[in-house]
């Protein structure tokens, strides 16, 4: 017998079927197989438009190939001008690639397809804005907030480095560019928190590139949002880090004339009180008692980065001290440095009691005491009266121990403490 042997072919799958294929391997996450099954049912059937969109979409998940994810989306709309995920995909590729405004073009141009696209354009938008701000810039911020110097650098992973005062500080900003100016939200934590107290709440800000300089603007002592580029919160930012600048007259003297000349300056711009904010002030109080706090504080910063810390510490060191035994003679005799001891002493004893009438009000506010508390035996009282006073002299000297001596730090973003202010004012 004669026997036909008949070779079959394996069946071919068909375009539709690769293009199944193609999306199982996206899910799967292996989008170089996926890459590979469009590719196949588009060579079977080059008009379906869902696989440049899918292959467009595993391009980009590839990574290093934003081009061709772009070619690809552009061919998905020249097939379906009305396929809303079409611009989708172009846009997320023109993002990749940095070319914002072609994006934010294609997000505007899908929309009336995809009311989906709204939100793809305002992410558009804020990445935009993003990488505009990105990197480190500096300003001095106006009288009535300190005039002090800051520094403020944006990281694309929402993180934020705010520089003040030799400080620095971490923080986590966002940024809403569907607002004309844009809003910037800036949350830093404030250093020496209270435990368990809640994080301040964000700084609302208004922001806009203009030329080289970043503009920047803050509530003042509100909570409220600027609307416009002006008043006390305005700041006009330059890029780049901020330049240490070096005094040659002041490294020229001997460390003798350096004290010398320190605890003069020292004595002329120290404030004859250092009041701190209360929950009981009013507004005005409160304005006035945290910006006189951060105007002396931009003071004395300038005069460490003018004399260095180890002579600021010297001299407000002898200027703290009871007695004179252990003052060099030359630093006893200025008649400055008796004006500089006697505003140290006024501050230490301003707030030694701020502190004693914190303390009384604390004890004196009634409490809801546990089942367990309850239990315990009350002490006698004084023996309560005793632990005060060694809490209350213990916690006067942590605080005046630290530089300057007698003067409570605020906050490191002066739109920051007076935002907590508020805040913590309204919830109670």
């Amino acid at each position: 017998p004669i026997f036909s042997f008949v070779h079959l072919a394996p069946r071919s799958m068909s375009a539709d079927g690769l293009r199944e294929e193609g999306n199982a391997k996206f899910k799967a996450g292996d989008y170089a197989a996926a890459i590979e099954a469009y590719t196949k049912a588009l060579e079977i059937d080059p008009t379906l438009h869902l696989c440049f969109s899918n292959r467009s979409a595993a391009y980009l998940k590839l990574g290093n190939s934003a081009e061709q994810a772009l070619a690809d989306a552009n061919k998905c709309i020249e097939l379906r001008p009305d396929f809303g995920k079409g611009y989708s995909r172009k846009a997320a590729a023109l993002q990749e690639l940095e070319r914002w405004d072609e994006a934010i073009a294609a997000c505007e141009q899908g929309v009336a397809s995809d009311d989906a696209l709204r939100a793809t354009l305002r992410d558009a938008r804020s990445r935009k804005f993003l990488h505009q701000i990105k990197g480190a810039w500096h300003g001095t911020v106006t009288e009535e907030l300190g005039g002090y110097r800051q520094e403020m650098e944006f990281n694309l992973d929402s993180t934020v480095r705010v520089e003040v005062l030799g400080r620095s500080i971490i923080g986590r900003y966002n940024v809403d560019a569907e607002h004309e100016p844009v809003h910037l939200n800036i949350q830093v934590p404030m250093p020496d928190m209270p435990p368990g107290m809640p994080p301040p709440p964000p700084v609302p800000y208004i922001a806009k590139r203009e030329g080289e300089v970043l503009h920047l603007c803050c509530p003042y002592m509100a909570m409220e949002r600027p609307a416009k580029f002006e008043g006390p919160g305005h700041c006009v930012m330059n890029p780049g880090k901020i330049e240490k600048a070096v005094d040659a007259s002041i490294a020229a003297l001997s460390s003798d004339e350096k004290l010398e000349r320190c605890i003069k300056e020292l004595a002329d711009v120290m404030p004859d009180d250092l009041e701190v904010p209360s929950q009981n002030d009013t507004e005005e109080e409160a304005q006035r008692k945290v910006m006189g706090q951060v105007k002396w504080e931009t003071v004395l910063f300038k005069l460490t980065e003018k004399f260095g810390e180890d002579v600021i510490k010297e001299a407000m060191g002898f200027a703290a001290q009871d007695g004179t035994s252990d003052i060099p003679k030359a630093v006893a005799c200025l008649a400055e440095f008796n004006d500089l001891r006697a505003k140290v002493q006024r501050l230490k004893n301003m707030e030694a009691k701020h502190v004693s009438a914190e303390s009384s009000a604390a004890s004196k506010a009634p409490a809801k005491a546990t089942a367990k508390e309850e239990k315990r035996p009350e002490k006698p009282a004084g023996e309560v009266s005793r632990q005060q006073t060694a809490k209350l002299e213990q916690k006067t000297k942590e605080e005046s121990s630290s530089l300057p001596v007698g003067v409570i730090a605020v906050g490191v973003v002066a739109a920051a403490a007076i935002a907590l202010l508020l805040w913590r004012r309204q919830k109670s």
